[in-house]
């Protein structure tokens, strides 16, 4: 079951945080990142299909999902695992439409709302937040949802939940607790001067939580 895949830490890598894409790739899968999403708003299409393919690649040789942002001809392109999609992006109905039924299918959630509707279009897993304050890649608009929301959304559907937009070294452990299958951690992983140590503190969190 694909759903199953959704789990652990997950991270987004972007050409706009300015390092090398591809080495930074391979530090957080080496910290135990299980969820690698490639994210880009600058380059042209012919060079996100270079990326991707290298990050697939990278992905690939180490059993890790990759995901690509926003567009699900690119996901076709690179034949990656999945697609993650916001509000205003590739509709679902799309997304299902030019992929096998095997890929992953993503969505970006901010209200009750928004999550009826995916839960209603049967996607794979979701995206909900921002649960904390933060501005990094495009969540200064987002409203904080805190954890309600996470907890409200395990009640009502199996659908696996990435928790997103905030989350640091302490508060992970009550985002986890709260229902989180996965946690998209990217500041406190991405920008740090040691990104696969971060990721492997990240992921210590699943490891303790699997001990209880």
């Amino acid at each position: 079951m694909k759903n199953n895949l959704i789990n652990g830490v997950y991270t987004i890598i972007d050409p706009e945080q300015g390092s090398n894409i591809f080495q930074l790739t391979e530090h957080v899968i080496s910290g135990g990142v299980k969820i690698i999403q490639y994210r880009d708003k600058i380059n042209k299409v012919s060079q996100k299909i270079i990326n991707a393919n290298k990050i697939k690649n990278i992905c690939n040789k180490y059993n890790i999902l990759f995901i690509v942002n926003d567009s699900a001809d690119l996901a076709k392109e690179v034949d990656s695992d999945g697609v993650h999609i916001g509000q205003n992006d590739d509709t679902i109905k799309y997304c299902k439409k030019i992929l096998s039924k095997e890929k992953i299918i993503g969505t970006s959630n901010n209200s009750m709302q928004e999550i009826y509707k995916s839960i209603k279009a049967k996607v794979d897993y979701l995206a909900i937040g921002k649960v904390f304050e933060t501005n990094t890649m495009g969540k200064r608009d987002r409203n904080i949802v805190g954890l309600d929301l996470i907890t409200e959304t395990k009640k009502i559907t199996n659908i696996p939940i990435v928790a997103i937009g905030g989350i640091n070294k302490n508060n992970a452990e009550k985002v986890i607790k709260s229902g989180a299958h996965s946690i998209c951690v990217v500041s406190g992983i991405i920008k740090t001067s040691n990104p696969k140590l971060e990721a492997n503190n990240f992921k210590r969190f699943f490891d303790n939580e699997k001990k209880i």
